[in-house]
């Protein structure tokens, strides 16, 4: 059966080991699906400094079925612009090499556009084997605002057959930079839908020993600038002032994630007249998660920019609203009150007032009537991908 199966080998620093098993969990939700029409192997470059370090990362069994091959990999940081892609396909080329004489894979898909893109299409090259990119998002929102990276990613979307991007978003800052159209295409990430899933929302707030009448609004995410977790702890303080105000019961904010912010944030809730109603939580399994979706109201990010969060569809497919700052790709798909509210990026007021708006509608904890589950599952994200690496296979 597996000989009849076509051979893929995915590359990205972006997947799940054993220590970090949340890392790159997206992409390899993504193999696991595609595994019914493909055999996959999986090379991961962790980068280490200094650079003769080895690595000792080790797969998830669930995992092992790819056999991945974690790669030691050099890396400068600050100033490596010029010479980290270089670095990166120096150390993966015995590997690389190896795998194209024993596995002989008809394609590459690699995820992350510098280093790992950049890497991968200079090795592939010597290979004449297709490649296909995938742009995650900060390594096109951030990354082409650094003219050396930004040269080489198109560069290397020169040399590949296709670009997938994660947003419309996405595709058009990458077209913005000279990446040509017809190279882009734009496919969702999917939802693992047996996870996220509507569930009676008053016997979950039970189990999480939730008040069944306190709004509760939710973070998840990383504890980084670029989400701004901070301006939410100022938000939540003043709609419980307002609330206050009118004799209402305080929201209860829940975070869960971790980051370098994860101090300041402490400060900050403690620093807050409503510290007892803030809930400052570590990373959680998926499982957990959905259950959160299932209790809180309100999906709450105030980034200052993203790609396309998957949270977001995670959220959609779980029955909860979004209220937002507007950023990135989110407004591809909350496109109307049923499914969130977006505001401006930064402005306090203006978030607290959709906080108010969207916990004061009678709006229904459900998906708007034009949203399509099925379609974002992660089986329906791995049929579009199969059909871009067919693509690329037939044309090279």
């Amino acid at each position: 059966m597996l000989s009849q199966m076509r051979r893929l080998l995915f590359i990205s620093n972006l997947f799940p080991d054993s220590k970090y098993p949340i890392r790159g969990l997206d992409n390899a939700s993504l193999l696991h699906s595609l595994r019914h029409d493909w055999e996959i192997r999986v090379l991961s470059p962790r980068a280490t400094r200094p650079p003769w370090r080895k690595d000792g990362s080790q797969a998830r069994e669930e995992d092992l079925v790819f056999s991945p091959r974690y790669v030691a990999t050099p890396y400068v940081p600050k100033v490596g612009s010029w010479c980290n892609d270089r670095l990166m396909a120096w150390a993966l080329a015995p590997s690389f090499d190896l795998m194209v004489r024993e596995f002989k894979p008809e394609a590459v898909l690699c995820s992350w556009l510098y280093p790992d893109g950049c890497a991968v299409v200079r090795l592939a090259m010597r290979h004449r084997l297709p490649v296909v990119l995938v742009t995650q998002g900060t390594d096109t929102h951030g990354y082409l605002e650094v003219s050396t990276r930004r040269n080489k990613i198109v560069s290397a979307t020169r040399s590949s057959a296709a670009v997938i991007c994660r947003s419309a978003n996405l595709a058009h800052r990458l077209q913005d930079a000279g990446v040509e159209e017809n190279r882009l295409k734009v496919i969702y990430n999917g939802v693992d839908t047996d996870i996220f899933r509507p569930r009676d929302r008053n016997i979950v707030r039970r189990e999480l020993s939730l008040a069944a009448e306190q709004p509760v609004l939710l973070f998840i995410g990383n504890y980084l600038p670029v989400k701004n977790p901070l301006l939410l702890i100022r938000a939540h303080a003043e709609l419980n002032r307002r609330r206050s105000g009118r004799g209402e019961p305080p929201a209860r904010l829940v975070l869960i994630g971790d980051g370098p912010l994860r101090a300041a944030m402490g400060s900050a809730i403690a620093d807050t007249e409503f510290s007892k109603n803030v809930d400052l939580r570590s990373r959680e399994a998926p499982k957990d998660v959905a259950r959160w979706m299932n209790a809180a109201d309100l999906l709450c990010l105030t980034s200052h920019n993203e790609g396309f969060p998957n949270v977001i569809l995670e959220a959609m497919a779980s029955g909860l609203r979004v209220v937002s700052t507007d950023v990135g790709g989110i407004r591809e798909l909350v496109t109307h009150p049923g499914r969130g509210l977006l505001v401006e990026t930064g402005d306090l007021n203006a978030y607290v007032g959709a906080l108010e708006e969207a916990l004061g509608s009678d709006v229904p904890h459900k998906l708007g009537e034009n949203a399509r589950i099925e379609d974002w599952s992660w089986d329906g994200a791995a049929e579009n991908y199969s059909s871009v690496i067919e693509s690329a296979i037939g044309t090279s």
